[in-house]
């Protein structure tokens, strides 16, 4: 709000989102995302029945190519400045569209990698049935749960589902943009190098490959500021609470795993740097920094 007063909005506004004012969702649009999930559960047998034919003659490596290819396409073109043509209403429809595709490729990669996940059976819908078949979904679940987290599929898919009803974030695209044009390159590079379209861009990836170790640095750094602009903008009219809440422990999962543990350990310490004049002028600040710092301590073996 004090940058808005002030005409800032204009400058900070393009980086973070399309607008400062957003349209409110219908109560039909919240009651649409409560209900598909519980018609997708309730016909799983009737849908995995279609589907199965179709899913089974896919080549998996190309599928997660052309899921990413399509999460890149969307997110040019929800970049690409279209509101100048009069074409700004395609804005969210291309956000969502470059994510409902991220979300696919990493269901399929998951599935690909790990199987199906065991589905639980509902035994009834009083409250003690469901509480038993919650039970039940957990000790089922829990063995599939913990080889999938073991990747990194699994972590970005929660990613990209916390953004889904969030506002429009070029962050956000960003983001999942990198890790989708990292797929799409080194899958064309070994299996597809005579293609028209690969033969334009692969000296431009050779580039990219050659930084690859600085350009990962800057996105595990893209994913922390994101985090902090989410914590900074709860002061500002665009604030979103469970988003930001759910964001924080995204970013703590990526801190303990393995896979990341080191990335972001060398991010924070990065950021931690510019910090240590003013923690020496101000040590009650160690206090709440210690206790961030437990918080996000990796749990591993």
């Amino acid at each position: 709000f004090w940058l808005k007063k002030r005409g800032c909005s204009a400058l900070i506004s393009p980086l973070f989102s399309t607008s400062w004012t957003f349209p409110a969702e219908s109560c039909s649009d919240k009651m649409l995302w409560m209900i598909l999930p519980a018609v997708l559960f309730f016909f799983r047998g009737k849908v995995a029945e279609k589907l199965a034919p179709v899913l089974g003659s896919l080549e998996p490596q190309l599928t997660v190519c052309r899921g990413h290819f399509l999460t890149l396409v969307f997110a040019v073109f929800y970049v690409a400045p279209f509101e100048l043509v009069g074409l700004g209403v395609m804005k969210r429809p291309t956000y969502l569209a470059s994510l409902w595709c991220n979300v696919l490729t990493l269901l399929w990669t998951l599935k690909c990698n790990y199987g199906a996940p065991p589905m639980p059976q509902v035994g009834g819908f009083s409250i003690s049935a469901l509480k038993q078949s919650a039970e039940a979904a957990m000790r089922t679940l829990a063995p599939w749960l913990q080889r999938a987290m073991d990747g990194a599929d699994f972590h970005w898919l929660f990613f990209v589902l916390i953004f889904l009803t969030a506002y429009p974030s070029v962050f956000c695209l960003l983001i999942i943009g990198r890790r989708s044009l990292w797929s799409v390159c080194t899958y064309s590079s070994k299996n597809a190098p005579d293609s028209r379209l690969w033969k334009v861009f692969s000296s431009t990836w050779d580039k990219l490959k050659a930084r690859e170790a600085e350009i990962l640095g800057y996105s595990t750094m893209a994913e922390i500021m994101l985090g902090i602009w989410l914590t900074v903008s709860l002061a500002l009219p665009t604030r979103q609470i469970m988003t930001t809440i759910l964001y924080w422990n995204f970013l703590r999962t990526r801190y303990q795993v393995r896979r990341s543990h080191e990335a972001h350990l060398k991010a924070w310490k990065q950021l931690e740097l510019p910090l240590l004049p003013l923690l020496q002028k101000a040590p009650f600040l160690n206090k709440p920094i210690d206790m961030a710092k437990g918080w996000f301590q990796p749990q591993m073996a």
